[in-house]
């Protein structure tokens, strides 16, 4: 006698199926051997120059001072541009990459969640060294599957002296938060085993999130710009605020988009108060599903 297949097995079933589809098998194996993988050249150019352009003005708003993308002059070592999801349709798109998404899905599981889209604009200056730690922010030991993924695109090209991603290949396998002296990047006490990632302009690292990483400090003139998207499993309270949030115009424009939906967590169903829980849709009252969580192989793929 048949048995209905579980919605975990469908999950994990629908997970390695567009892996497969998108010829993403080497991503996947790099992630589990060294922590991370880089997809080049992702984001088409109008994409890319859009995204700059949206960052710049947020930034130059925000200071008070013009963005100089050849020289980075007034924008010295670092600040954080956030909640980029809700200011520009193309962060939407970006976020929507079918390539990216599989690889976060692989990661966290179906019911993966945004937690942040943000930008680190960054200038030259020793100010602009973010040393390294894991963005699993439990106490160790870690499980082994990971509860983030962080998909890093590169909105220039990124080199060591450009400021880019560090990270420690094969740290997510420690299950640890890096100790103080295995933090520093630069200097005579930097940690031997991190090495830069370098890539080309409109490409994405995506890494597990128990990987160890950071940013080294720009030493030559100009700005380096990324945009962090993290993701979550729901059973992590996300960074920043999305779901009705949003703008209604985008909420409107995507409500029929169930990637979407999912990844903003509309279709969530927790945060009740004396009324109790609903299971209405917030955008047109119906019901929503309920995802399971389930767990195999070391993974959890709900």
């Amino acid at each position: 006698m048949s048995q209905k297949r579980s919605k975990h097995g469908r999950d994990l079933d629908k997970v390695f199926s567009e892996i497969e589809r998108l010829g993403l098998q080497q991503q996947i194996a790099e992630i589990d051997a060294r922590g991370y993988t880089v997809i080049e050249r992702l984001m088409h150019d109008d994409q890319l120059e859009t995204a700059r352009q949206v960052i710049a003005d947020l930034c130059e708003k925000q200071t008070g001072t013009k963005v100089n993308f050849e020289t980075g002059e007034g924008h010295e070592d670092y600040r954080l541009i956030p909640w980029l999801l809700g200011r520009h349709p193309v962060f939407i798109d970006i976020m929507l990459n079918e390539k990216t998404l599989a690889v976060v899905r692989y990661l966290t599981g179906m019911s993966s969640q945004i937690s942040t889209m943000a930008c680190h604009f960054k200038g030259p200056g020793p100010g602009g060294e973010l040393t390294l730690h894991s963005d699993t922010l439990l106490p160790p030991p870690f499980p082994p599957y990971s509860v983030i993924s962080n998909c890093n695109y590169a909105l220039v090209d990124y080199t060591k002296e450009a400021g880019a991603l560090a990270t420690v290949p094969g740290s997510h396998r420690l299950s640890r938060h890096p100790r103080a002296f295995e933090t520093r990047l630069v200097g005579p006490d930097a940690n031997p085993d991190a090495i830069p990632v370098e890539c080309p302009a409109g490409s994405v690292v995506i890494w597990h999130g128990n990987q160890w990483h950071g940013s080294y400090p720009r030493t030559i003139p100009g700005l380096r710009l990324n945009l962090a998207c993290v993701y979550t499993r729901p059973i992590i309270k996300p960074q920043e605020l999305y779901g009705t949030h949003l703008p209604q115009s985008l909420r409107d424009e995507y409500k029929d988009n169930a990637d979407f939906r999912q990844l903003v967590g509309l279709n969530d169903t927790y945060g009740w108060t004396a009324e109790g829980p609903s299971y209405s849709d917030p955008l047109d009252g119906s019901r929503t599903q309920i995802d399971t969580v389930a767990y195999s192989s070391g993974n959890w793929h709900a």
